[in-house]
């Protein structure tokens, strides 16, 4: 089973990226990145363009064979000129955003809104294909925009086309991520994109935080599939997609794959490392505190009885304040 760190955007940038590659080592197999918008204008914004850049993903001796560039288009034309811009800083593999469910996104039909008319986005995958050469091109998808029947067309589509991976986020868009994943709706569209004769390997994505999840996940999806270490079956899923799952425990694949659990040293270490790595992205001390609070909202679940001290990490004001406010999580609340 191979695992990928999502694209979450705003989050999974090279700072992130790299300080999670060298604190938990070579356990992620690819590390996605937030989507680069391809605009009109055929320019990338300099942030966007900076993220993909070999001397910003200095961790991967390996780069770019585990960072995968996602591409937000709304059009053939535009999608061809990001992916054949991106091909020339090596990458070996590029992703089309079928799924991000924000309105702004859905407004201007890219991302999920692209799901809401399957003659086009067929016509769109067509011509992309059309125009090679290009680096692989993989697809992460919903099931639908609304309904998760709407995954019936959508799978007959991407069947058609030589994709190298196809993730499936097991929700729609107006769930956005909230609720349990559709899993019998999952497995269909895993069915019908095999009758269809989709070839590419599947990708799981959705909820996936824990060991007894991952278990729990693998015999809903899979209840035929033969025990670790023989041959899956075509039918099942490669490959496991996780956003959040590793926003709340960063050695969470490491521990999907037999390995030791979270040590309170190593997540200090990697908060540490993390908040450099933040601040030669962002100006303003405040602003870095901002960023890290975006993943303190999902790392407080490892202190018990904390909601005082996390209180004084929201109020910081400068790198110190905040610095003193996280010793006191570490010092003061039992890590579990």
């Amino acid at each position: 089973m191979n695992y990928y760190f999502a694209p979450m955007e705003g989050v999974t940038l090279y700072p992130l990226r790299n300080v999670h590659r060298e604190v938990f080592g070579k356990g992620v197999d690819k590390y996605y990145t937030p989507f680069l918008t391809a605009a009109h204008t055929h320019h990338f914004k300099n942030r966007e363009k900076k993220d993909v850049l070999p001397e910003c993903n200095r961790a991967f001796d390996d780069y770019p064979r585990q960072i995968v560039p996602q591409i937000m288009a709304g059009c053939s034309e535009d999608f061809i000129w990001a992916a054949k811009e991106i091909s020339k800083l090596g990458y070996e593999e590029v992703n089309l955003n079928l799924g991000c469910p924000a309105p702004t996104v859905v407004n201007r039909r890219k991302g999920a809104g692209l799901l809401q008319d399957p003659e086009y986005l067929d016509k769109m995958l067509s011509e992309i294909f059309a125009a090679g050469p290009f680096p692989a091109i993989s697809l992460k998808t919903r099931l639908g925009f609304s309904d998760e029947a709407e995954a019936d067309r959508l799978m007959e589509i991407y069947a058609k086309y030589p994709i190298s991976e196809l993730t499936i986020h097991a929700r729609v868009r107006e769930d956005f991520y909230a609720g349990a994943p559709r899993i019998e709706a999952f497995r269909r569209s895993v069915s019908i994109y095999r009758e269809s004769g989709g070839k590419a390997p599947v990708c799981y994505n959705g909820n996936v935080d824990s060991v007894p999840a991952l278990q729990k996940l693998m015999q809903e999806i899979s209840p035929d599939e033969p025990s670790r270490g023989q041959e899956r079956s075509e039918g099942g899923v490669s490959s496991i997609m996780i956003g959040r799952g590793l926003l709340a425990n960063p050695a969470l694949v490491r521990q999907l794959k037999g390995g030791e659990q979270l040590k309170p040293s190593e997540l200090k270490e990697y908060l540490g490392k993390l908040y450099e790595g933040y601040a030669t992205y962002i100006p303003e001390d405040r602003n870095v505190i901002f960023k890290m609070l975006e993943h303190w909202a999902y790392l407080h679940v490892h202190f018990k009885n904390c909601d005082r001290n996390l209180k004084n990490i929201r109020k910081s004001r400068s790198k110190d304040e905040y610095l003193a406010a996280v010793n006191r999580i570490f010092a003061e609340c039992n890590f579990s």
